[in-house]
């Protein structure tokens, strides 16, 4: 039979069979030909600038579902204001094909955000007590749902980098009633522990390494509460104490609870650890998602690699 995309302008297509799909229209061709075969999609929904962390998504789905399909749109609404986002459409493409993706699906912003566009995933204050005042988590969620929509994914795919939109897509995956699975991937690290993100591309290795020591804070917290310590504000202001900043400044430690983004006082599972560090005009966050008494014990199943060979 013949490749459902040919002869779409835009698309490219290698001799295994897999392709960049330049366009919506193109994307639908090939997903319906999917869904008619049968086949099973798992989606990565992603902004470009594609790193190690988006390849163990990409990885998992390729691994779980007959279809791995990776979406790159630097979301307008989510990233506005400000400068533009940088990434490079051939790089991510490369990366996304290479860690097992069967298609890549880009798009512009008169394709995904049309003027007059109107509709937005509400969730009342959710969004704001997960990610503060600076978030566009409104926008964020609203553009996963609007892939999820578009691509009728078996399964989707969310690091736990980023625990609140990915409780907040799961949430809103259920009450719109999509059938498809939202699957949580465990954070990858750097060996210090610093989490893989495209926000730190440019960052140097000292640079890198002063970073971890939020991770240390933020696991010394939960250590602590493992022990048994069980007052939030407590368990805070030893967390602060072991921050070394030189070129950084903490905006903020947070334990909240995983169900309602509510800042806890007295520790109960669920709940998620969160820290915010600010440099180089970037906020830069981590966290630790504890669902469960084993989590809290042993600490997350956090995916761990080499720092980058970069001067510093």
């Amino acid at each position: 039979m013949s490749d459902p995309a040919a002869g779409l302008l835009g698309n490219q297509q290698d001799g295994a069979g897999y392709m960049h799909l330049a366009s919506l229209v193109a994307g639908k061709t090939f997903i319906t030909d999917v869904a008619r075969r049968g086949q099973t999609i798992g989606t990565v929904h992603t902004l470009g600038a594609l790193h190690p962390g988006h390849a163990e998504l990409i990885r998992r789905a390729a691994l779980e579902n007959d279809v791995a399909i990776v979406t790159v749109y630097p979301n307008k609404i989510q990233l506005s204001p400000g400068p533009n986002y940088e990434f490079n459409l051939d790089d991510d493409i490369a990366l996304a094909l290479g860690a097992g993706a069967s298609a890549v699906i880009s798009t512009t912003d008169a394709e995904m955000f049309p003027p007059g566009y109107l509709t937005f995933v509400s969730q009342g204050n959710y969004p704001l007590r997960a990610n503060g005042p600076h978030g566009l988590l409104k926008e964020g969620v609203t553009g996963c749902i609007r892939w999820i929509c578009f691509a009728r994914p078996s399964r989707s795919y969310f690091g736990l980098k980023d625990i609140g939109q990915a409780l907040l897509v799961k949430r809103a995956v259920a009450d719109l009633l999509l059938d498809c699975e939202i699957r949580f991937v465990p954070t990858v690290r750097y060996k210090n522990g610093v989490p893989i993100s495209s926000r730190l591309r440019h960052f140097n290795r000292s640079e890198l390494d002063e970073l971890s020591s939020l991770f240390m804070a933020l696991n010394h917290l939960r250590k602590e509460a493992a022990r048994g310590v069980s007052c939030a504000q407590d368990l805070i202001e030893s967390a602060k104490s072991l921050i070394e900043f030189r070129r950084f400044e903490l905006e903020s430690i947070r334990i909240v609870s995983a169900d309602t983004f509510e800042d806890q006082k007295q520790i109960e599972l669920p709940f998620i650890i969160g820290g915010v560090a600010v440099g180089h005009g970037l906020r830069v966050s981590d966290n630790i998602y504890v669902p469960d008494q084993d989590t809290l014990l042993d600490g997350p199943a956090d995916i761990w690699i080499d720092l980058p060979k970069v001067g510093g």
